[in-house]
């Protein structure tokens, strides 16, 4: 059974595909024409479903929104515990950063749309900071364990260092794959950017 914020409830296999179906609708609409955009006519026709329809499912296009950043934090909290103590290696800190690119590549659209959602609504900012909250907090998991080995300056802030991380990585992933923008320091590839901002992270850490 998968239960909406405001609880319609799709019980039974179908319910279930046609609950997905409208998110699946919503990720393309929202990528074409942006989630401010986006009226609840144009997900029923990229889904080839009625209005009607929608409406049995979700009250309200901030609804799919929400629906899809769920299954955003699921997939982020099976990637790691958010208090996982591990000592970041050159190779760890990469793999770390690769899979974020990748992730924030395959939900592209809702994280675009939550991020012009949150200029507008409070709800999804406050939605968001609950989501960044979870990777602030394992970065700064890793953050204490360099300071006890006296890698990093231990009067810094291990969670204001996260968040400064994290902003870097996140606003990268938005200007490179989310804008689409052009102009100067764009990198090529996919391999460019994660090696990139594994450098930088590397280095603000002290990781050889």
């Amino acid at each position: 059974m998968h239960t909406t914020s405001t609880g319609h409830q799709h019980v039974g296999t179908k319910g279930q595909q046609t609950a997905q179906l409208i998110k699946t609708a919503a990720r393309t609409v929202f990528k074409r024409d942006g989630y401010l955009n986006t009226r609840m006519t144009d997900i029923a026709d990229e889904a080839g479903k009625s209005p009607a329809t929608l409406y049995n499912y979700f009250d309200n296009k901030r609804e799919i929104l929400h629906a899809m950043l769920e299954d955003f934090l699921s997939r982020v909290l099976d990637q790691g515990n958010p208090d996982q103590q591990g000592v970041y290696t050159s190779e760890s800190l990469r793999s770390a950063i690769a899979v974020f690119w990748r992730t924030y590549t395959e939900f592209l659209p809702e994280l675009v749309g939550i991020t012009h959602a949150a200029s507008v609504e409070d709800e999804f900012l406050q939605a968001w900071m609950q989501i960044r909250e979870v990777g602030v907090k394992q970065i700064a998991g890793r953050v204490k364990v360099l300071q006890r080995e006296g890698l990093v300056d231990p009067e810094l802030d291990p969670y204001v260092a996260a968040s400064a991380l994290s902003s870097m990585l996140e606003h990268s992933c938005y200007l490179w794959l989310g804008m689409d923008a052009g102009g100067i320091g764009r990198p090529g590839s996919d391999d460019e950017a994660i090696d990139t901002l594994t450098y930088l992270w590397s280095r603000a850490l002290g990781i050889e």
